[in-house]
Order: structure tokens, then C-alpha cells, then sequence
């Protein structure tokens, strides 16, 4: 699909804006925490607030033991002990809680390189803000955190093993920002596509993780269902950030240059009222489409992601989600 913008030197004409380095996604980030729930069991050992299967020192209670089994006298349960036949001791165990490993996988194609006209930053800032704020709630609720990013090839500028440290908030943000200026001041992000996401997907292990998958979701049926296949194992989160500017705000009348960024083709249209309709038509169809084929594939609601979202909305939304 083509992003549209209106070009500034040419009022009655739309064209591609890649928005190079003029001006670029901040690092000075401010995380914001929201919460999320899963309804799943850790199989980790690291602490955490997660109920898993393991018995130990824990304050949830499972169910009784011998003594024998389970030599703990101080938790000798004397009501449920004088009820076996034959008489037995018996004791309370409790289940323990650990940590979970929390991934950010993201598209970093060329189609996420897209800025509209007034906000030059456009998707990149909103992926440095919500990955870093998602990092800091990680932490903050004693889960791992860690990261992935693909475009037509893995970048191993965005690999991150899940990480404890009180401090990985400020430094995904400034990793991420280095990449984005690296990149774009390169002007080498033209011509790549995501067909990369499903192999990092894959590289999350079997060691079932809560993943939240990035992306504008601009692919082709059959890149969605490898990713979603790669994937379904883990708890997956679609996040969804699509640029206002592609469909909105576009010239009233006049011709359009249009670039697919991905593919690199170019087409003309003659820009008027009914094919605004239909563009937004299209983009609405396209949004219940994905939303069908993500409920389908049994991944989390998709959370799709506004400039101005808030942490108390991601927080509701990922808690009514919980599965």
C-alpha cells in the first residue's frame, strides 16, 4: 500500500515523504508505566509476580503433601491430618511466583520510515516511546525485557536478551534513537520489505514469552500468517501504528504522485472527492480485515496505538485482553 502526504512546494500535488534526518526521534524519553495480566503460568525461576507450577515458598496455596514428601513441619495442617485413613501427617504447599520474559518485536521496513507533514518524527517516536515506556513497566513488575527488529533482514542493532536491570528504559530509548538516525541520514531504507519479521519471531525461543509485535501491518496475507504461525506459541500482542497522514489531510483536488515504499512503485491518480471516499473506505475495510484475521489466528485484540495514547488506555486495553 502507498503512503500518501501533500507536498509543501506543490499544493495540488501528494507525494511519498520519506523524512530524512531534518528531524529525528527524540532520546530524552520519558517512560510512562502501564500494566499488563496473562493468564498463563511462568516456567521461569527468576522472581517474579507470576504464579508458576513450582512448589515452594510461595503465598499461593496448591493443595496437601505427606510430611514425608515434603518434610516442612512447620506447615502441618492438624484438621486435614486427622481426616486421612490411615492416619498421615500432612502439610500445606504453596506455589511459587517468577518472572516472564517480555519481547518487543518490530517492523522496521521502509514503510515505517513514513512522516507526515507535521509531525516529521511520525511512527518512529511513537515505537521509541511506547518500547522504552514498555520496557520500564517490565521491569517495574519484576519481568525480563527484551527486543527484536527485522526488515528484509534481522538488525542486530535492535537485539536485546531479556534484561533485569533498573536502567534498560533509558538505554532501549537511546538505542533505538541511534538507529533511527543512522538510518535515515543514510538514506537506506527505501525498498525493504518485513519479510524478515517471522524468522525473529522464530529466534524467541520455545520458552513461551509475552510478545508484543510492532508493526502498520502494511503486508502481503502470506507474510501475516508466517509471522502469525512463527508466533503461536508465545502470548502475542499486536500493536498497531499507522500514520494519519496516509489517508487524511490529502490535497482536495489535482494530481498525486504516489510510491509504495516498500516495493518502490510508482502510479498517478487524479486526486478528488470520491477518491478520498474511497481511500478512506479502504482504509476502514482494511482495519476490520486485520482485525478478523489476528481474532482468527487467536493473538491478543489488537491494540492499535495513537500519538497521543495514554498509559491508564494501553493499561485497560491489555487487561481486558488478558488471556
Amino acid at each position: 500500500m502507498a503512503l500518501l502526504s501533500a507536498s509543501p512546494n506543490q499544493p495540488d500535488t501528494a507525494t511519498v515523504s520519506m523524512s530524512p534526518a531534518s528531524s529525528q526521534p527524540s532520546a530524552m524519553v520519558e517512560p510512562r508505566q502501564f500494566f499488563y495480566d496473562i493468564h498463563w503460568r511462568s516456567r521461569t525461576y527468576h522472581a517474579g509476580a507470576t504464579l508458576t507450577a513450582h512448589h515452594g515458598n510461595g503465598s499461593d496455596f496448591a493443595g496437601f503433601a505427606p510430611l514425608l514428601s515434603c518434610p516442612d513441619p512447620k506447615r502441618i495442617d492438624i484438621r486435614a491430618s486427622v481426616r486421612t485413613v490411615p492416619r498421615q501427617w500432612l502439610v500445606r504447599t504453596y506455589l511459587e511466583r517468577a518472572a516472564i520474559h517480555v519481547y518487543a518485536v518490530v517492523d522496521v521496513s521502509s514503510s515505517m520510515f513514513f512522516a507526515g507533514t507535521h509531525d516529521r518524527a511520525g511512527l518512529r517516536q511513537q515505537v521509541t516511546e511506547f518500547v522504552s515506556s514498555l520496557a520500564w513497566s517490565a521491569n517495574r513488575q519484576g519481568d525480563g525485557f527484551g527486543m527484536r527488529a527485522a526488515d528484509d533482514a534481522p538488525q542486530a542493532a535492535w537485539h536485546m536478551q531479556p534484561c533485569f536491570q533498573p536502567g534498560t528504559a533509558h538505554a532501549v530509548a537511546r538505542q533505538i534513537t541511534g538507529y533511527w538516525q543512522t538510518h535515515a541520514a543514510q538514506q537506506t531504507v527505501r525498498g525493504r520489505d518485513a519479510s524478515a519479521i517471522p524468522a525473529v519471531m522464530e529466534s524467541l525461543g520455545a520458552q513461551r514469552a509475552l510478545v508484543f509485535l510492532l508493526s502498520d501491518f502494511y503486508w502481503p496475507q502470506s507474510l501475516l500468517q508466517q509471522t502469525l504461525k512463527a508466533g503461536q506459541h508465545h502470548d502475542v500482542i499486536p500493536v498497531v501504528l499507522r500514520e494519519r497522514a496516509a489517508t487524511e489531510g490529502l490535497p482536495a483536488f489535482g494530481w498525486a504522485r504516489l510510491r509504495d515504499m516498500e516495493t518502490g512503485e510508482e502510479r498517478s491518480w487524479m486526486l478528488r472527492r470520491r477518491v478520498h471516499q474511497q481511500i478512506m473506505a479502504h482504509a476502514t475495510q482494511q482495519k476490520q480485515a486485520l482485525n478478523a484475521e489476528l481474532a482468527k489466528a487467536g493473538t491478543r485484540s489488537p491494540l492499535w496505538l495513537q500519538p497521543d495514547w495514554r498509559a491508564e488506555e494501553i493499561s485497560r486495553h491489555l487487561m481486558e485482553t488478558a488471556r
